[in-house]
């Protein structure tokens, strides 16, 4: 994991943190959920539909078909409306806590 408990258990602002439903890329048990338990007051945790390529930038098509894995998302996954979300979201979490 990238970050480690001393680290984690000095952070002492309100946290946000973002991870996919479909965590099997990377495995959330030793990613994002390491982070939650590490921190000390638990951050405001969102899942989002897909998986862990969802948090990169829509591709364009000249890109997508030969980066499948990063580009394309499974049926019903809509890149841009989840990135249009996580912007508002983020947004009133910096309104509300800066």
């Amino acid at each position: 994991m990238m970050f480690e408990a001393p680290g984690l258990s000095a952070v002492r602002v309100p946290t946000m943190l973002y991870r996919p439903q479909d965590d099997s890329y990377l495995g959330s048990a030793r990613n994002s959920l390491g982070v939650v338990s590490g921190l000390p007051t638990p951050p405001a945790v969102h899942i989002v539909p897909g998986n862990h390529f969802v948090f990169i930038d829509p591709c364009p098509a000249s890109v997508a078909a030969s980066v499948a894995l990063i580009c394309q998302d499974a049926p019903g996954i809509d890149r841009v409306e989840i990135h249009r979300q996580i912007d508002h979201e983020v947004v009133d979490f910096l309104r509300a806590n800066l």
